[in-house]
């Protein structure tokens, strides 16, 4: 009993405990969740008036809640379906840049057409709203599809050249906070009169942000802690200046007060009001959107993977940042994503789930219902000062320190840079995607796509001839020029091959030969390009031979006009270099004695030991397609092949076979396995009628007893063929590798 009184008393305990536990470790992660909300709704605010600040206080009265809705929701979603537990989400930069460019050309154009406030805030709204939900959808659908990767194919300087043209944009959009007009060269005069009230929260934001020469601020309180000295010092600035809170905000530093009441959700737009042609002439910055938004989650995501050293599950992000979306847009919420500096903010103060980011998701809804009001006090040069800080971080990475790179993708980052300050952002990227792809070409064009060159000499095929006939290709193989092509190949590279095809024709050549088998693809114009390389080998009488094209590459070429003789094809290189082979030694052939056999081994053994090894071998006629022996049988006996052809194969699972290497007259098949006592490791198969003489195990070791000196004659002739071969193999590595 006072066992159970004991386990009774824990049952009770234990709750109690716990849940004092989860008390602690809710208080200690408050002080992650204060800070990550302070940074939240500054992000949200400065965004806002990015946005929406220069199209006139209707809009930024409607907008700036609608930012706290992305905050709110982009926290909680992604809290709770990411694959790291202390991720967090909200508004960013490169969206916001494009958002501010959208919403500010549409308001820009309905006012000129002179539309009503009512008209432009719908508009916008729907605009909002738009982006949101189609930037939701297309995550979503990327993430299901898991093609995330997709976008990592965009080239390195065109990713470089929109972050730093978001960096500008950034910038734009804090001259206009600052100034109240549009960053250009006209409006630089009024930037130069700001007065010093203004430039010196900017400057404790900046120094906070970025740091000073030599001297940078990394620790996690820096932002807050320079976002509360900047308040400060605005507020003690206007006291030393004895203005008043309404001459700030008459002279445009402090917001109009702030309320609830002009907030304007999706549903409540009427849609007479809203005019979608404006809208349609904008779709560029919501295809960017997607683009940006896609990249600067994958980016955003991998830095975090980096710095936090957790796998992260790509395709699950864009999900969650998909589902954060859509829900944002359905209440009136701008496009939102991962935040790399605020989940790294929040992982230094040691959040390692998912509290803290509940916790900061509460204050920022608290700070929306019940302390808008509040912002009206925010001083504008502290939000400009944080637009400056995160635009410089982005210019200094992409257009200082990534001088490094080569000056072809640095150019090309500062082009993007200024076409976008000139023309607007999707021309600059677009222009951006253009030129990558044009000297993407121009320096695929100088890879070389050859392989592999080689000559009858140097490479041959699988087909082993005796040692007369291989000495004879020694001399006649220069005739033979060959390359192994790889990659892709297009009319650069194609170019290519001709040119060296001429210079190899300067020497006597008599066969070309040029290898598909490791090539992807090739565009229409290459095909143009073989037929002008068979006119140059016709017009020097020499055969063109195309080998290992795969279907979908032999089409365009099979579409070009051939005006003489088309190329010999074969299925693989080393049926080309057989029939190559054959046509070189038709002339010896036919000079060459009819017992090719014999007069290869009188070069090795006199007539006594040519005797003496005869008299111990069986002979053997086999018509075609005869077993010689099968793979996995005893290794008792080898074959000096007189007549014929064999071939050494392994058994494909389809029923056909691979063939590995072929023998001809005058050659030896079988020796390895009877020297090393093992079984055999393929079939051999005859091609045609075959003679051949079967020297057994028993027989040899019989001559061993017999006659000494002839097998001791025997075996270094087997040395010296298996030396051979292996001289035929290195070389063909040689030339591979």
């Amino acid at each position: 009993m006072p066992h159970k009184r004991a386990a009774f008393g824990e049952s009770h305990l234990m709750p109690q405990s716990t849940l004092l536990a989860r008390a602690r470790h809710w208080l200690g992660s408050l002080p992650a969740a204060c800070v990550v909300a302070l940074v939240s709704v500054s992000y949200a605010v400065s965004y806002a008036v990015m946005i929406f600040g220069a199209s006139g206080d209707a809009l930024l009265q409607a907008g700036l809640p609608l930012m706290f809705v992305t905050s709110v929701l982009c926290l909680l979603v992604i809290c709770f379906t990411s694959s790291l537990p202390f991720m967090l989400g909200g508004a960013d930069s490169n969206s916001v840049g494009l958002l501010s460019l959208m919403v500010g050309g549409i308001s820009a154009t309905m006012q000129r057409a002179q539309l009503s406030p009512a008209e432009i805030l719908a508009t916008v709204t729907i605009a909002i709203t738009l982006s949101s939900l189609l930037v939701g959808l297309a995550l979503m659908a990327l993430g299901a599809l898991r093609r995330g990767n997709l976008v990592l194919f965009v080239p390195f300087p065109v990713v470089g050249g929109f972050l730093a043209g978001t960096g500008y944009l950034l910038w734009s959009g804090a001259f206009t906070v600052l100034t109240g007009h549009p960053l250009g060269l006209d409006a630089l005069r009024t930037g130069i009169d700001l007065h010093w009230q203004e430039l010196l929260p900017v400057a404790i934001v900046v120094i906070g942000m970025l740091g000073l020469p030599g001297r940078k601020f990394d620790h996690p309180l820096a932002l807050p802690v320079s976002l509360a000295l900047a308040s400060a010092a605005f507020y003690g600035a206007l006291a030393a200046s004895g203005l008043s809170l309404a001459q700030a905000r008459a002279l445009g530093w402090m917001f109009a007060p702030l309320s609830l009441g002009h907030v304007q959700l999706p549903v409540q737009v009427s849609w007479s009001l809203v005019h979608w042609d404006i809208l349609w002439r904008h779709y560029g910055e919501l295809l960017a959107l997607i683009a940006v938004t896609t990249l600067a989650i994958l980016l955003n995501a991998t830095g975090v993977s980096l710095a936090t050293r957790r796998e992260v599950d790509f395709n699950r992000e864009l999900r969650s940042a998909g589902l954060a979306n859509m829900l944002s847009g359905c209440f009136g919420g701008v496009v939102g994503c991962h935040s790399l500096s605020r989940t790294l903010l929040n992982y230094r103060f040691g959040s390692r789930d998912r509290v803290a980011t509940l916790l900061a998701a509460v204050l920022c809804l608290v700070c929306a219902l019940f302390f808008i009001p509040l912002l009206g006090y925010f001083p504008k040069p502290v939000l400009a000062g944080l637009l400056i800080g995160l635009g410089g971080g982005l210019l200094n990475e992409w257009l200082v320190r990534s001088r490094r790179l080569a000056r072809g993708d640095y150019f090309l980052i500062v082009l993007i840079v200024a076409v976008v300050a000139c023309y607007g952002f999707v021309t600059g990227v677009a222009l951006g995607v253009v030129v990558a792809c044009v000297l993407f070409v121009l320096d695929y064009g100088r890879v070389s796509c050859v392989k592999m060159e080689f000559t009858g000499a140097t490479l041959h095929s699988k087909l082993e001839r005796g040692a007369a006939a291989h000495a004879e290709l020694k001399q006649l193989g220069q005739r033979v020029f060959g390359m192994r092509l790889q990659g892709f190949l297009f009319f650069g590279s194609a170019n290519q091959i001709v040119h060296r095809v001429r210079e190899q024709l300067q020497s006597p050549r008599q066969f070309i030969i040029i290898d598909f088998r490791h090539v992807q693809g090739l565009d229409a114009s290459t095909s143009q390009s073989f037929v002008k390389l068979a006119q140059v080998c016709e017009q020097y009488k020499v055969t063109l031979i195309l080998t290992g094209i795969a279907d979908p590459i032999r089409r365009p070429i099979a579409r070009a006009a051939f005006s003489g003789t088309a190329p010999r094809e074969f299925a693989d290189l080393d049926l080309a270099l057989e029939w190559v082979e054959d046509r070189l030694l038709e002339q010896a052939m036919r000079n060459e004695s009819r017992d090719a056999l014999h007069s290869s081994l009188a070069e090795h053994f006199d007539a006594r030991e040519m005797a003496s090894l005869m008299a111990r071998m069986e002979k053997v006629e086999m018509a075609a397609g005869t077993l010689l022996f099968r793979k996995g049988d005893a290794g008792d006996s080898m074959y000096f092949i007189d007549e014929g052809l064999v071939s050494i194969s392994l058994p494909l699972e389809g029923g056909g076979r691979m063939r590995l290497r072929s023998f001809g007259s005058a050659t030896i098949v079988g020796e390895m396995a009877l020297y090393r006592g093992q079984r055999r490791t393929a079939d051999v198969v005859t091609d045609r009628p075959t003679l051949a003489w079967q020297l057994t195990l028993a027989s040899l070791r019989q001559l061993e007893q017999d006659d000494p000196a002839t097998a001791l004659r025997l075996h270094a002739y087997v040395v010296k063929v298996i030396a051979s071969r292996l001289e035929s193999t290195n070389e063909a590595y040689r030339l591979a590798y």
